[in-house]
């Protein structure tokens, strides 16, 4: 009886709230795309609650620690507030280390709070917060939907399909977990920026939500918010300064290819090849079918160059089409072959057109470098496929925004 109460309110919440309400699309269409989510999150926590699988599931996990900390919310708001900012470690540790510290634990901990502060609403029950979760994991892909057809009004629906309905998004971005937040606070991110480019100025409400979507980042993925800030500097310079986007883009990320090998010449806490190969060995460490053979990669830059194609191969291409053991490798590979197929086709557009704009730059830029570095850290096909998830829709964005669009008739059908 919850789970159908909470389900009509926030229904009805999205043709009320004017973010989702003046969305260039036809409400029962959005309405529809909530609940295909919510279907996707239950599908989710089935999926996980086998018992092959449940015993590792993050999902699961966190749920069951929240129990005990919505009873201190209950009893003790402060202390369990305050207890976010508190840990048991000699020292808080290094911001990007992978090994126990709080800066490590913040991730978990703070998806447990979150996942608590529900509980008070929903009885503690794990299906009827996966409502009140997709109910946030929508403000991402709607944000990045407006973002995308104020630049392309033309290719609206199928920007419905590549925003809303990729099937990896759909699923993993669904579930309780972090992805569908990360994604959120990021585009969030995006949105906020766009709005002060539009008029021209900073505006304080917004520098101050971009704040708190930061923290947010911060707290559950900081590297996502170390590749946003130099797309977002990218894109910022690439407006005021149209006619020379493509050396902006390109000498930004020069710029940080180089601060990314030399700045442990800086503080030796700033060793972010370090990082990424710890972050590999740490896979590398753990068990699994799905494990794929890679060589051996070190912090120097003629190792990095040296297994770039590795990389891309794990980012873009797997699973493999020879690869493919079960439906859940299907989708996956069906999908990849379907992006590379934009790609050419988006490619093939931008050649013969030469029109290619700074919003379309930023998407493809922060992409990339999103799935490039999963494909240097991570080492499984099962993982890769969930941790590109947050990518793949802009990376499709992207290069449907370079096709030739639909017809505007049935644009007007679906938006009217």
């Amino acid at each position: 009886m919850l789970f159908i109460i909470y389900l009509i309110l926030f229904c009805w919440l999205i043709t009320r709230i004017p973010f989702y309400k003046n969305t260039p699309v036809n409400r029962w269409l959005l309405i529809a795309i909530f609940l295909l989510k919510i279907v996707a999150g239950v599908a989710y926590a089935l999926y996980y609650a086998q018992p092959a699988n449940i015993k590792t599931a993050d999902t699961w996990n966190y749920y069951q620690s929240s129990l005990t900390e919505t009873d201190w919310l209950l009893h003790d708001p402060i202390a369990f507030v305050k207890d976010l900012f508190h840990h048991s470690y000699n020292s808080s540790g290094n911001l990007f280390n992978n090994q126990a510290s709080y800066w490590n634990d913040l991730k978990s901990n703070s998806i447990i709070k979150l996942i608590a502060v529900t509980n008070v609403f929903t009885g503690k029950s794990y299906y009827v917060n996966i409502i009140f979760f997709n109910f946030l994991y929508l403000f991402g892909p709607v944000a990045l939907y407006r973002l995308a057809t104020t630049y392309y009004p033309q290719q609206k629906i199928i920007l419905v399909l590549f925003v809303f309905l990729l099937p990896s998004f759909l699923f993993w971005c669904s579930g309780i977990h972090k992805d569908g937040l990360i994604f959120s606070a990021m585009m969030l991110t995006v949105y906020s920026t766009y709005k002060q480019l539009q008029r021209g100025r900073i505006l304080v409400a917004h520098c101050l939500l971009i704040l708190l979507y930061s923290i947010v980042l911060f707290a559950l993925r900081n590297f996502v918010l170390l590749l946003l800030i130099p797309a977002l500097a990218a894109w910022i310079a690439s407006e005021k300064y149209p006619s020379r986007k493509g050396w902006i883009f390109s000498s930004t990320y020069l710029l940080c290819m180089i601060v990314f090998f030399t700045a442990k010449y800086i503080h030796p806490a700033l060793n972010f090849p370090a990082y990424v190969v710890e972050k590999q060995a740490e896979f590398n460490e753990l068990s699994g079918t799905s494990r794929v053979t890679l060589p051996p990669l070190t912090a120097s830059p003629q190792s990095f160059a040296a297994f770039f194609p590795y990389a891309a191969d794990m980012a873009f291409l797997q699973p493999h089409w020879n690869d493919v053991k079960n439906t859940y490798y299907l989708a996956s590979a069906a999908e990849n072959t379907l992006m590379l197929l934009l790609i050419i086709a988006g490619a093939v557009t931008v050649i013969r057109y030469k029109k290619l704009l700074a919003f379309t730059l930023f998407l493809i830029f922060l992409s990339c470098s999103l799935l490039l570095l999963c494909g240097y850290t991570v080492t499984f096909v099962g993982a890769i496929v969930r941790y590109k998830s947050i990518a793949t829709p802009l990376l499709g964005t992207a290069v449907c925004m370079l096709i030739p669009g639909v017809s505007r008739k049935h644009n007007n059908i679906l938006c009217k």
